[in-house]
Parts: C-alpha cells; structure tokens; sequence
C-alpha cells in the first residue's frame, strides 16, 4: 500500500529545468571569475619551507645608504661626508655606531678616519688645499654632475653640526694660498712646476693632483679599496668621497664608477637581510630578512628566485642549485657525501674499508 507522501523521481525534476542544451561542465561567468581566483590564491600561497623576499635595483639600494646617513646625521648632528664615513667603519651598523659614538665620539672619529688624533692634529693652517695654486693659469678640477643617486649624496655636505656635539671634521675647502706655495716641490715625483694643482686633506700632507689620480686609482683597482687613506706613511685620514670624485673625475670616469660598486658591494655584504644575485652581469639585489640568521636556515629553504625567475639560487648556501624541501645544512651533508671517494664513503657507512 503507498503512502499519501510518497513521491517519484519525476516530482524532483522538471522538464523545464533541461531543455537539452545544458552542459554538466559548463559555468558562467561569475563562477569562472571565482574559480581562478581561487587558483591564483592557491598557487600564490608559500608552502611551510618558503619564504618571501624582495629584489632590488642598484638605484633601491642607494637609496638605503642615503637614508641610513641621513639617519645618522639626525642622530649625531654630524654632515653627510662624516655619516658616510662613520658607518663604513662600523659596518654599517647604526645602533652600535650611535652607542659609542655618544661614549666618546672623540675616539669615533679618529678610529673612522674622519679626524686626526690630538697628538698628530696640525698645528698652523694648511697652505692649499682641494684648489689650484694662484701662480699658474692652470685652473682647477671641476666636478661634473653624475646621475648616480650616490654622487648627489655625496656632495650634499653643507649639513651642519649640531650645536653642543664634538666638532666634526668637514670636506677639503679651498684655502688662500701663502708665500710658501710660491716654491712648493711635490715630496712624490719631486715636480716643482709653477702652475702645479695641489691636493690635500685635513692632515696637511700635500701632494700634486698627478700623484694623488695615481695613488687613488691604484688603491680602487688594483687593491679594491672602498676606503683610500692619506698617501703619507702613518697617516689615518680616510679621503672623502668628494674628494676622491674630484680627483678622478672626467679622466678617470670608469674608475669613479668602480669605487661606487666597492662602496654598494660593502654595504651589500654588511647586511645580512641583503645578497648579492650570483648570475653574471646581473645587478640586482635580493632581500630576505626571514633567512637572514643561522636559526631560521633551520626550517626555511630560501631558494630565490630573480629576472623573471630565470636566476635562480639559495640565499642561505652557496649551493647552485635548487635543492627544496632539503634545508641547507642536510643539502650540504649529501653534496660532501657525493664528492667523497666511494671507500672513504663505505667506511663512514659500514666503519670499514673494504680495498
């Protein structure tokens, strides 16, 4: 006997519902729209091992050294040149530098090369400094404008020093020459010319503007210095890097710019949030502070990947390759294990060696 509220499958459907043309896989719009969104965020989610990071340009990265100076010349009341030089010294770490710089700022600036030590300080006022001689119609070294972000930053010196704090030493200024120069015999190639265009830095050791484009180019090229003390034996002044611009430049352009990818490099490799990207002729920087200490390298693979996802290397290890989910420590144990010769490998296996 049926039941008064028995149906049948016909009740369920109706004719209208499927004229014939529907399809069981087709969508619409809207459900197409979120269907790739949902994609997209799956795709774009990182998986427990990954970790974010970021690439920067060359022009990102002078933009961080222009910010960390002017950073430290809020801080301590002291001009860009001086900044600059401080936290060259420090290795770019601003807490430690602004900590012993308010211990004894003295000390600070002598260590940094920015000032001489009171026992070696100058005793009677330098008789030419970054100008040329007034005997002679050879007129001086003009600087010419760069569109390097870092050259702007550079000659912005005029900042003053605050009132209270330790006087700081500033760039070389052009001084009115005194009877002296009339006579002046460059003590390196010995050239005693009377129109000679003479450089100094705040040490008074004076020497022709040949002399110094040589010492200078010499130290960035063929030494990789990014820090170019005085020429005079026991000297610890560090040029200014205005002044090392007016030395080399127009002539010496390349060099110029050599010394800015010393200065960027060193700064690069004083971070660790920051690395260099491996490939060659690449200028990119990658940064990625979740792998930046030895702790984190524990449980994160930090395979970056730059220009397109074509360069492609670990930030953690040196390894070339991408060497996922394996963490950096175990992919350098199996590389060692794989380089070794097979008996040494049996014998750190079975603890024998088998001939």
């Amino acid at each position: 006997m049926s039941s008064d509220h028995e149906y049948s499958d016909d009740d369920y459907y109706d004719e209208d519902m499927f004229d014939g043309t529907q399809d069981d896989d087709e969508l619409s719009d809207d459900d197409m729209d979120i269907a790739d969104d949902f994609k997209s965020a799956a795709k774009g989610k990182l998986k427990a091992y990954e970790v974010e990071y970021e690439s920067l340009a060359q022009a990102d990265v002078e933009k961080a050294i222009q910010d960390d100076a002017e950073h430290i010349c809020g801080i301590l009341g002291v001009d860009m040149s001086t900044a600059q030089l401080l936290l060259r010294h420090a290795k770019w770490n601003k807490e430690r530098l602004i900590e012993k710089y308010m211990d004894n700022p003295s000390k600070v600036l002598v260590d940094a090369g920015v000032a001489l030590p009171d026992s070696q300080a100058p005793s009677a006022p330098p008789p030419i400094r970054t100008a040329p001689t007034p005997s002679g119609p050879t007129p001086g070294r003009r600087p010419t404008r760069s569109s390097s972000k870092l050259l702007s930053s550079l000659s912005s010196s005029s900042r003053s020093t605050k009132s209270g704090g330790p006087p700081s030493p500033t760039l070389p200024k052009p001084l009115k020459a005194s009877k002296s120069i009339d006579h002046f015999t460059c003590p390196i190639c010995f050239d005693d010319d009377a129109g000679l265009r003479t450089l100094s830095l705040d040490c008074e050791h004076t020497y022709c503007s040949g002399c110094w484009t040589a010492y200078v180019v010499s130290k960035v090229n063929d030494d990789g210095e990014h820090a170019v003390k005085c020429m005079a034996e026991g000297c610890g002044l560090v040029a200014p890097d205005a002044f090392v611009h007016s030395v080399l430049v127009p002539e010496e352009e390349r060099v110029w710019a050599r010394f800015q990818e010393l200065l960027l490099r060193y700064f690069v490799s004083c971070n660790r949030d920051l690395k260099f990207c491996p490939y060659p002729s690449c200028t990119n920087t990658v940064s990625c502070p979740a792998a930046s200490s030895k702790l984190s390298l524990t449980s994160v693979v930090p395979i970056l990947g730059l220009g397109g996802k074509e360069h492609r290397f670990c930030f953690g290890c040196p390894i070339e390759s991408d060497h996922r989910p394996v963490i950096c420590a175990v992919a350098k144990m199996w590389l060692k294990e794989c380089v070794s010769p097979p008996h040494l490998a049996l014998k750190k296996q079975t603890g024998s060696v088998f001939s």
